[in-house]
């Protein structure tokens, strides 16, 4: 049987995984001088299957950076950790299905292990504080 001190430790370590990936994820659209936004926006104006509004595709565009910065910042706080997973699955749903309709089947496929990831997170119990194993002061 695995201690509980060691689930807690490798919840911190998946947690903290999640917040650099979406910190660095956003940080890099907001530097990437527009081109995520115009490489996905021009992609989803392309002939597919599925046609979603040009205006809804770029608002959702545009909201993304700020989506991942504010779900890495608020991972951070161990008392939101339930609501920002839940938060994490609908996000990476979305991204899912966006690249579904883009037929961009590998990316579908790959998209899973953010979902897992966030179901591992969610699943494993949380130290109360960063710095500090429970009991430790």
């Amino acid at each position: 049987m695995i201690p509980v001190q060691r689930l807690k430790d490798a919840e911190r370590v998946v947690r903290l995984t999640m917040i650099v990936i979406l910190l660095t994820a956003g940080v890099s659209k907001w530097f990437s001088d527009g081109g995520f936004f115009q490489y996905y926006s021009q992609l989803f104006q392309g002939d597919l299957r599925i046609v979603v509004p040009a205006g809804l595709v770029n608002f959702y565009l545009s909201c993304i950076p700020f989506i991942e910065v504010g779900l890495g910042l608020i991972l951070i706080s161990a008392q939101l950790k339930p609501l920002t997973v839940c938060a994490w699955f609908a996000f990476m749903l979305s991204l899912l299905v966006g690249h579904y309709i883009l037929q961009e089947w590998s990316a579908v496929n790959q998209m899973l292990d953010y979902i897992f990831l966030g179901l591992l997170c969610l699943v494993l119990p949380h130290h109360g504080h960063w710095w500090f194993r429970d009991g430790e002061s």
